[in-house]
């Protein structure tokens, strides 16, 4: 028992004032902070407001402004049961040991215990108030416990110091209302003061209260709501240029380097337009943290302006602005010395330096992987009625970018700059456009590759490095996945649904075990092992999109072979399911698995007719023949819905036949005879989902 309506309750404020903060991992370093406190005052049972408690960010603090703190636990009474009266006392009514040691652990006599009586007898019993713990006597624990826990990328130590942090700390706040908690973290003493903008308003600041926080900060030149900050900068961008390119991940970015933003307007020499444009956004945008400025007349090109965000209000813009173009010109001018190099010479004059290029020790160089593409993306092509000619040479030379000059300074240019260069060097569009789209998807929620080429030339990369570092023993073990499999097998597993392919999964993996068999040594199992993997990665990725996991795994436990098929049989299952006869043949499946499991016999689908003694079993029989004849050429035309639909028709005479039908009979030739019709009903419905699975 509880009562905690008489306690103080004040906003509780926790700043903790670093130098600069890495940008990418600010933002996740804030939120574990939030929710580690969050769940620690939870746990220690100091009631707070969680829901309207807020979390500040900027490159120099981490804040906490957490509402309606109560100033510490509540008082507890708690009940305590203690040795049985039995035990408690001897035969002349003396108190024993255990009652005398029960007494002590409660402070109390024995003669001031109470009784209570259970169905299993009776126990000494003590209620003992205990008091609450004040919030100073809680919150240094509860924050040092929250700082180890952050997923901290690099820890670092300073000065002479034993604990360890993400950057250097130089003040600390924590305050309950106007109140400051004393105390020490992280090499600093709790103080009301923080720190303003570094040149416009360096302080220190007193914060008379926490709700005064944001405020003070704001007069100090500092955003402290990050989400304000954020809106900030992109309403100053647009204001500076409406064609701005706002790319969310460098907005996030961004936003963690500056405490008080300013959109400059900049522009470049239009001379160095001549430059592919996926490189001068690589400058702008990567490396320097710019944003370019699309021209609304050239899709997928950029114009010469470009927007940067200061952090401060400069009074001489003009030199802010000079200072950013001078930045970025050497930059751009190393980008258009690469391009003029690497334009020296072809792009399929690359393909001897691949040989010197290791992609795995046991499976070889790029350049083997390369000619395996080659062999792996014709096949593919050839299997789906596509151009293997162009397939083939896509695959042959796209990994030639990867030692040209330029991907070698931008290598997030691969795959782009091997686009440009096969286009200069004359080779057919096709071929470059599959070059440039080889790597798509590249991430969850990225687009497939559009052309055939590319799509045949994007799985033959992904299979190969699939088939041949599980070859090579290294399939991914826990969280290690250094040759990123996972989104290998997903990239690859999407590209053959959404491009709706005729190409079976296990054939991709045996036709690239092929190509590897002179180079490593191909287990038997391998291409199991392989499949399993990937087949997980695909049961994950429908469980993402909203399938339930049953649904799924019959869904998988039927012979799919392609995976516009599974695709094609899940949503038939799924629609299926709402039908009014679904549930009860689900479990009707369910019923005949369990029975054929647990028999001892070798069952045959062969019936003998003249057994079929019950007329039961007969009508069920004839029905299952009947249906067979309408269900055959919807399943070879993939229309599994109404294939479902039709051997729903089979509800009622399996229910007859459960309900009269003696399937364990003591005659071993209608016993069998039963289990073979029950093996061939079941095997109707396998042929689309197990829906036994479902039952």
């Amino acid at each position: 028992m509880t009562d905690s309506s008489n306690m103080r309750q004040a906003d509780l404020l926790i700043e903790l004032g670093c130098e600069e903060l890495p940008p990418k991992a600010l933002d996740g370093i804030r939120d574990s902070f939030f929710r580690s406190v969050c769940d620690g005052l939870e746990k220690a049972n100091v009631s707070f407001d969680r829901e309207d408690s807020r979390s500040f960010s900027t490159p120099r603090r981490i804040a906490l402004l957490l509402s309606g703190v109560a100033e510490g636990q509540p008082d507890q009474v708690i009940e305590r049961r203690g040795p049985s009266v039995s035990a408690a006392f001897d035969a002349d009514g003396k108190p024993t040991g255990a009652a005398l040691g029960f007494a002590r652990s409660t402070g109390k006599e024995v003669a001031e215990l109470e009784t209570m009586e259970t169905d299993k007898g009776a126990w000494l019993y003590c209620r003992v108030q205990q008091s609450g713990s004040p919030l100073a006597e809680l919150i240094y624990g509860i924050l040092e416990q929250s700082v180890r826990q952050l997923p901290v990328p690099k820890p670092m130590r300073w000065a002479d110091n034993d604990f360890s942090f993400v950057r250097p700390v130089h003040w600390l706040i924590v305050m309950h209302g106007e109140q400051v908690i004393e105390g020490e973290l992280l090499g600093q003493s709790a103080s009301n003061q923080t720190r303003g903008h570094r040149i416009h308003s360096p302080g220190p600041h007193v914060v008379p209260l926490p709700n005064d926080y944001e405020a003070i900060l704001d007069d100090a030149y500092v955003v402290a709501d990050h989400e304000k900050r954020k809106s900030r900068i992109q309403k100053s961008l647009l204001e500076s240029n409406e064609q701005v390119i706002i790319d969310p991940s460098l907005l996030n970015e961004v936003n963690n380097l500056v405490e008080w933003p300013v959109a400059v307007a900049c522009s470049f020499e239009e001379a160095f337009l001549q430059v592919p444009h996926a490189a001068l956004i690589a400058s702008m945008q990567d490396h320097q943290k710019f944003f370019p400025v699309a021209d609304e007349n050239s899709p997928g090109r950029v114009t010469s302006q470009f927007v940067a965000i200061s952090n401060l209000e400069s009074r001489d813009v003009t030199q802010v602005r000079e200072g950013y173009e001078r930045v970025i010109r050497p930059r751009l001018a190393d980008a258009r010395f690469f391009l003029e190099q690497d334009l020296k010479s072809s792009i399929e004059s690359h393909l001897a330096q691949l040989d010197r290029v290791v992609f795995q020790q046991k499976i070889g160089t790029v350049g083997d992987k390369s000619r395996r593409m080659d062999n792996l993306s014709k096949e593919l092509a050839e299997l789906s009625d596509k151009d293997s000619k162009i397939a083939g040479r896509a695959a042959l030379l796209s990994k030639c970018d990867l030692v040209t000059h330029m991907v070698g300074e931008f290598p997030e240019l691969q795959g782009q700059m091997g686009e440009h260069y096969a286009a200069s060097s004359g080779e057919d569009p096709d071929v470059a456009r599959a070059i440039g789209e080889h790597y798509l998807p590249k991430f969850a929620g990225d687009d497939i590759p559009s052309s055939d080429a590319g799509q045949f030339v994007s799985i033959a990369d992904r299979a190969d490095t699939l088939v041949g570092i599980f070859a090579a023993g290294l399939k991914p073990t826990g969280n290690k996945d250094p040759f990123a499999l996972r989104r290998a097998a997903l990239g690859l597993l999407r590209i053959l649904l959404e491009a709706e392919l005729p190409l079976a999964p296990r054939d991709v993996f045996e036709i690239a075990a092929k190509g590897l068999s002179g180079q490593i040594e191909i287990e038997s199992s391998l291409i199991d092992d392989v499949l399993g993997f990937v087949v997980e990665r695909l049961r994950h990725f429908y469980t993402e999109k909203g399938f339930k996991t049953e649904l799924v795994n019959a869904a998988l436990a039927s012979p799919w072979t392609t995976l516009p098929d599974l695709d094609a049989r899940l949503h038939s299952i799924q629609s299926f399911m709402q039908d009014e006869a679904a549930g009860s043949l689900a479990a009707s499946n369910k019923r005949i698995g369990n029975i054929l499991r647990k028999s001892d016999l070798d069952i045959s689908t062969e019936i003998d007719a003249d057994l079929l003694n019950l007329s039961e079993e007969s009508a069920l029989f004839e029905e299952i023949k009947r249906i067979e004849e309408l269900v055959d050429p919807l399943i070879s035309e993939q229309k599994y819905e109404e294939s479902l639909r039709v051997l729903a028709e089979l509800k009622e005479p399996i229910d007859c036949f459960f309900d009269q039908v003696m399937v364990n009979d003591e005659d071993p030739r209608l016993r069998a005879n039963r289990l073979a019709l029950l093996a061939l009903l079941k095997g109707q419905f396998d042929r689309i989902s197990d829906l036994s699975i479902l039952g």
